[in-house]
């Protein structure tokens, strides 16, 4: 008996590795709008959000880089007093920023085309940390350092088709079935 085949179209898995990185974006301005000025208690609160725009591939030698391009949305307020007043103010802004990242466990064979590959993000993590944050008494201008850091794992994948036999998966056997009839 012949088994039968499936035609299917599925991700090889050339690699994947975990990177990190931080950066450190350096006294980030804060002005204050006309007539406000900032207090012994004033502070900056918010969220951000991090995420993962894009990831491109590049090859040289057989060393396979990634540059993995990332975008960082903050919403601060700064709040002039020790409780939210009609002084406090918003700081909403975007920011993008590059890193590259070289695969350590990766080589490539020679007869892989790096464009027949894609980069593929499967786990992510981001944080962002507001610090040396000065907002001096009585003036209405100060600075902030903004530190983004990244836990990002990429794979390196291929689409390929492959055919599949149904029916030989370890735990399922192919039997030929003998039917004897009854006498009468």
């Amino acid at each position: 008996m012949m088994a039968r085949l499936e035609k299917l179209k599925v991700n090889k898995v050339w690699g994947d590795e975990i990177f990190y990185a931080s950066e450190t974006f350096e006294n980030i301005q804060v002005t204050a709008p006309a007539g406000v000025v900032f207090t012994e208690d004033s502070i900056i609160i918010g969220t951000a959000t991090v995420a993962v725009m894009s990831c491109e591939l590049s090859e040289e030698a057989g060393v396979v880089t990634a540059t993995v391009e990332f975008m960082v949305q903050e919403e601060l307020t700064v709040q002039i007093e020790d409780t939210p007043g009609d002084d406090d103010f918003d700081l909403e802004y975007a920011f993008r920023f590059k890193e590259e990242f070289t695969f350590q466990k990766l080589t490539l064979p020679e007869d892989v085309d790096i464009n027949n590959l894609h980069c593929q993000v499967f786990r992510f993590e981001g944080t962002v940390k507001l610090e040396n944050v000065d907002l001096p008494e009585g003036q209405s201008e100060g600075s902030f350092d903004n530190t983004v850091n990244t836990m990002t794992k990429l794979k390196v994948v291929e689409e390929i088709q492959t055919f599949v036999s149904l029916g030989t998966a370890p735990y399922v056997t192919t039997a030929t079935v003998t039917v004897t009839p009854v006498a009468p």
